[in-house]
């Protein structure tokens, strides 16, 4: 059975929550500022801007994170219904459903604003996104690629298939998390592998948006799946780690973003950078082992403001792409032929802006859907267990 998580360690994730949101603003704001002065594609780019824009204009390490970080909590979350006697799928799914969609809703409204103004991050304008609209209501975007404006939502539909994939596959597994996990990867291979016989060997479905999203789906999964079962074996003294080895775990980090880093400035297929994921997963599993190392529950300061940061995240990061778009588009109609020769400035002027917002929307935002959602939950009936 899970073991509760110790105030440290359940601090330090909400720090992590917060940090890597509030870095996703930066790597955004910057590429966006980059491509302003020199174009979408990396090759238009002097090699200085090049690997400026591998560096600190991407976040897909961050999304890792978030990744491990959410497989971790789910199964938490499962474990504890389960100890309850209260799990259902019926109840987990409204629960999941109610987490995500208010404010992934309004994310999408601001993404149809800016899309009307002719925003979109990457260079590109699609006149019609019907499809790529009600794929989103769904979240199956990652399947047809994101509505315009909202790109950093491919995230969440991972999350919502994960979410999805998990208790089902702990069905089968008769609730043994290591058989659920090996099971899971398993499948993943198979697929990966099924993949790259129609791409590299038969060179079939090679832009297919679809087969593209399954191989995204899957190659991501093992991050998100190893952090379920760190969770199911959280407490076990077999993952007892030293403070060294903890340290370590910061180096295999810096190690897999700067493999990643590589890819993109070598401007490897997008396939590649996706599956450079797994290099991320030793790293950020010891790092959550070891989060008692970083002792915040022991200084006055670090409670209110991690507990603030787990507030911000989630609104932070399924808002802040629209609101950058929506205040360069401002930005380029009264100063542009100023600010898009200095990608740095433009970069500190749209951050700021959109960093003041979120500050001041964000954690408001959380606390109020939060609210709303446990009032939610605590109305619906008890359901009949399913297959605990």
């Amino acid at each position: 059975m899970t073991r509760r998580l110790d105030r440290d360690t359940e601090l330090m994730i909400d720090a992590m929550r917060g940090i890597a949101a509030l870095l996703i603003v930066f790597t955004h704001a910057f590429d966006l500022a980059v491509a302003h002065a020199y174009g979408w594609s990396y090759a238009s780019s002097p090699e200085i801007w090049r690997w400026a824009r591998a560096s600190l204009g991407h976040g897909s390490f961050l999304v890792w994170c978030f990744f491990m970080i959410s497989g971790f909590c789910i199964h938490q979350s499962i474990s504890r219904s389960i100890a309850a006697g209260d799990f259902s799928f019926g109840r987990y799914a409204l629960a999941r459903i109610t987490r995500i969609y208010p404010l992934f809703l309004l994310g999408l409204a601001l993404a149809v604003a800016a899309w009307l103004l002719h925003e979109a991050f990457g260079g590109s304008y699609n006149p019609a996104p019907k499809r790529e609209f009600a794929a989103t209501l769904f979240s199956l975007q990652i399947l047809t690629t994101p509505f315009p404006a909202y790109e950093t939502s491919w995230s969440l539909s991972c999350e919502m298939i994960y979410y999805a994939i998990w208790p089902v596959a702990l069905f089968f597994a008769r609730g043994r998390a290591s058989l659920a996990a090996a099971l899971s990867i398993f499948s993943v291979l198979l697929v990966a592998a099924t993949i790259m016989i129609l791409w590299k060997g038969l060179h079939l479905l090679e832009s297919s948006a679809f087969v593209q999203g399954v191989w995204i789906v899957s190659v991501l999964l093992p991050v998100w799946v190893c952090g379920a079962w760190l969770a199911a074996h959280w407490g076990s003294p077999r993952l007892q780690i030293s403070r060294r080895t903890w340290i370590a775990s910061i180096v295999l980090c810096i190690l897999s973003e700067s493999l990643l880093i590589i890819l993109k400035f070598k401007e490897y297929p997008t396939w590649a950078v996706h599956l450079a994921g797994w290099s991320a997963i030793p790293g950020l599993m010891l790092f959550l082992l070891g989060g008692r190392y970083t002792r915040l529950s022991a200084r006055a300061w670090a409670t209110p403001v991690c507990r603030w940061l787990g507030k911000f995240s989630y609104p932070c990061y399924i808002l802040h792409m629209q609101l950058l778009l929506l205040l360069d588009h401002f930005v380029d109609m009264h100063w542009g032929s100023l600010v898009n020769r200095y990608p740095l400035w433009h970069t500190l002027i749209e951050f700021s802006i959109v960093m003041a917002i979120l500050i001041l929307i964000g954690p408001r935002l959380e606390v109020w859907t939060m609210s709303w959602r446990q009032t939610l939950l605590q109305k619906v009936h008890k359901p009949v267990v399913i297959g605990a």
